[in-house]
């Protein structure tokens, strides 16, 4: 009875197969009819080719912690949506992983959704191991998105997105009134051109209506190359987000800190080989932390320079530009960048009459070869603190807080790391980072350790992550 069992069991999916909890499937019919079947711990595994075209999924379950419901392409990467095919994940622990979507279009939406702005929860759901090549329409002032993530503690993943044309992100958070703890990690995100006007950021975590929420969101570990959509490579309008570990390899753009409070900007590496309009840090809020950043190459001014921190509007609107307030830029290495900082950036356009007050530059080590224009403060009320900065190069009129040292340098492909130089004496008591931007314990007796984002230690550098779907190797 039990043999018999069995063969019912077997019969029940005819035209698919299962073995061990999985259920293959070749076409958009058979997902729908078996996808509300699966239990936690299975995996529904679509069928490799071309003639997954003009499809809206839905992969919607309840997997538990430890035995997700997955959904995967049976040979990862060659599962191919086209046309105006979609996404939409809704549920609790779903993994979607393996899928390309190329060479399609929509007129608006999302490529993929990880839950819904219709209320579809999405919880600790994941999206892994997947492409979004070219998925553009013909007109580029079409507006919609690649990925959206909605719900809470949902992960995006070794995914690569790549040549992005049209209005609209790669990938946006969107807030619902309470912190998300999203995490976006070890993504490659290739070729985006410059769109020519705003909405073309890579990833956008936030709105400006929804500016003063907490996201909690971490963007880390990821590679953006050639990302020149528009001014803003990452525009965070949220709160108590971290954007740490990653790098911008020839990228005509900043990471925006354009609206929301108390964020941190920690161990990245902005690499401009000289692109044009390529850029670091802009600063608008409060009670933001920039540390052990490494700046190099970046040829951006003003709006664009290694560090902006922009003028603000009294009584502004969450949508116009909040005085900064309370921001620290500590132990940071620029070098060879057409900007250090522009400070009090725009003041008096638009309104914007509030100078940034209690502005903190310490622990930097900062190269330049061009004196000119290297610092710039355009409102002299600014409240603006140096203390501990080493610089390196010619340079007139430095303010206090800067010493004169000659720094050696080794070049790299990418970077430049510091070789040895003098110790700067530390006022006892100081806050330091105890790491640097490798990870690597600064230590005291180490000369060097003190200042800049690369601690000179004996210990060998970390590995950097590999970024992109495994399948791509």
């Amino acid at each position: 009875m039990r043999v018999f069992a069995f063969i019912v069991a077997m019969w029940i999916v005819a035209g698919s197969s299962v073995e061990a909890g999985n259920v293959f499937v070749r076409d958009p019919e058979q997902f729908e009819k078996y996808v509300t079947r699966l239990a936690p711990g299975d995996t529904i595994v679509l069928r490799s080719g071309e003639e997954w075209r003009d499809v809206n999924l839905v992969f919607e379950g309840e997997g538990e912690p430890g035995r997700p419901i997955v959904l995967a392409a049976r040979d990862p990467g060659k599962t191919v949506f086209t046309g105006q095919s979609r996404l939409r994940i809704l549920g609790k622990h779903l993994v979607v992983t393996g899928l390309v979507f190329r060479d399609g279009s929509l007129s608006g939406g999302s490529v993929i959704s990880i839950g819904s702005g219709r209320g579809e929860s999405a919880q600790e759901c994941r999206l892994t191991d997947t492409a979004i090549i070219d998925y553009n329409p013909e007109d580029s002032e079409v507006n919609y998105k690649w990925v959206s993530v909605y719900g809470r503690r949902n992960r995006v993943d070794h995914c690569y997105f790549k040549g992005q044309t049209h209005v609209g992100q790669a990938v946006v958070v969107w807030l619902n009134g309470e912190p998300n703890n999203h995490r976006i990690d070890h993504n490659y995100f290739a070729g985006r051109p410059n769109l020519g006007r705003n909405g073309g950021e890579t990833i956008r975590i936030g709105t400006s209506a929804r500016s003063m929420e907490v996201s909690q969101t971490v963007v880390e570990d990821n590679l953006f190359e050639n990302c020149d959509g528009e001014a803003e490579i990452i525009s965070v309008k949220s709160c108590e987000n971290v954007i740490r570990r990653n790098a911008f390899v020839s990228s005509a753009g900043t990471v925006s800190l354009r609206h929301g409070n108390r964020n941190r900007v920690e161990g990245n590496w902005f690499v401009g080989n000289g692109k044009a309009r390529s850029g670091g840090v802009r600063v608008m809020g409060e009670g933001h932390v920039i540390v052990n950043n490494h700046l190099e190459g970046l040829t951006g001014r003003g709006n664009r320079a290694a560090l902006t921190i922009l003028s603000g509007v009294p009584d502004a609107a969450l949508n116009s530009y909040w005085q900064v307030k309370n921001v620290t830029f500590a132990h940071n290495t620029v070098i060879d960048c057409a900007a250090f900082t522009d400070i009090a950036f725009g003041h008096g356009q638009r309104g914007r009459s509030l100078a940034p007050v209690g502005i903190r530059i310490s622990a930097n080590v900062v190269q330049s070869t061009n004196p000119n224009r290297a610092m710039t403060i355009h409102d002299a009320t600014a409240d603006v603190s140096w203390d501990r900065n080493l610089w390196t190069g010619p340079m007139t009129d430095l303010p206090e807080g800067f010493a004169v040292k000659d720094v050696s340098f080794i070049k790299g492909a990418f970077l430049s790391e510091l070789s040895s130089y003098s110790l700067l004496a530390i006022p006892e008591g100081d806050p330091r980072l105890s790491s640097d931007i490798d990870g690597q314990r600064r230590l005291e007796s180490v000369a060097g350790s003190d200042v800049g984002s690369d601690a000179p230690t004996r210990y060998t550098m970390p590995r950097r992550p590999l970024v992109g779907p495994k399948w791509m190797d």
